[in-house]
């Protein structure tokens, strides 16, 4: 299937969101109230990052073993998450919570499917 096509303000919106993804080494960070949070990496040390949260700009000291990469934002409510570059769990759960917030929840009717 054909990718849509974006309106000059949408691809500018686009390139200007993959831009800043590109200057900062992005992750998930594990939070008890949220699920994960996106942040970056600041400083890396032997075990463990200096990860800047990206709401509210708290410092935080995280084990790399927690840490999941970030998709770049071009895969946001991707429709087949196997298309995902990092197939993490927390990537999982962001696309899904984009998707369920827009509407495009992930419902598929066969003949075979019965409700």
């Amino acid at each position: 299937m054909p990718a849509p096509r974006l309106s000059q303000s949408e691809a500018a919106r686009a390139a200007a969101q993959q831009a800043e993804f590109n200057e900062k080494k992005w992750v998930w960070v594990p939070d008890i109230k949220e699920g994960y949070l996106a942040g970056w990496v600041n400083n890396e040390e032997e075990d463990a990052a200096e990860v800047i949260m990206a709401a509210g700009g708290e410092f935080r000291r995280v084990r790399f073993e927690e840490l999941f990469k970030m998709n770049p934002p071009k895969f946001d409510r991707v429709e087949d998450i196997a298309d995902l570059t990092f197939l993490n769990e927390a990537s999982v759960v962001h696309n899904l919570r984009l998707r369920y917030g827009s509407g495009a929840i992930y419902v598929r009717r066969t003949p075979q499917t019965h409700f």
